[in-house]
């Protein structure tokens, strides 16, 4: 697996790493080339929030990094998705819950948008829209933030997303 990049938090204060976490993240794409991203809006451990974010979350025992990003989907999107590639690693650091991420991210096509989310209860409350953006809309949105959470998230989730694109051109 590719490594993409290992991020320190420069925002928060390094109070030590007490955790560490495995997710699944997935850039979904519909037929009309636009990809799939979950506007959060809200207040958590983070403090408050308003950003962009791949769908995606942490990986259960027993589950492969694969299998996490299929059921991430389902249940945050409510999609069901195929022709899932792997793109690489983001590992990062969140100093304000000291917590290191291990981020897997996919990419997938979107291939039928009638399901039902499962969303955690946080999730029901933090997750305000699904927005669909053009390439081009990603990257002119993942470069700005107006939070230090946002601008972590925004990093990790460019990184990968730039990563993507190379990969399509490639092929």
């Amino acid at each position: 697996m590719k490594l993409l990049a290992v991020y320190d938090d420069p925002y928060y204060e390094d109070q030590g790493i007490t955790q560490l976490r495995y997710t699944s993240r997935v850039f979904l794409r519909n037929h009309e080339g636009k990809y799939a991203f979950l506007r959060i809006v809200g207040e958590d451990g983070f403090g408050l929030r308003d950003h962009l974010e791949s769908a995606g979350g942490g990986v259960e025992e027993g589950e492969t990094f694969l299998d996490a990003a299929q059921r991430e989907v389902a249940e945050e999107l409510g999609f069901k998705a195929n022709q899932f590639q792997l793109i690489g690693m983001v590992i990062d650091e969140y100093h304000l819950i000291e917590r290191m991420t291990c981020s897997v991210f996919f990419s997938a096509q979107l291939l039928d948008d009638s399901g039902l989310t499962q969303r955690t209860e946080e999730e029901t409350i933090l997750i305000q829209t699904v927005e669909w953006l053009f390439p081009h809309e990603v990257l002119g949105k993942l470069t700005t933030a107006n939070s230090p959470v946002g601008a972590l998230i925004h990093r990790r989730d460019l990184t990968a997303f730039v990563e993507h694109l190379t990969q399509l051109q490639a092929k």
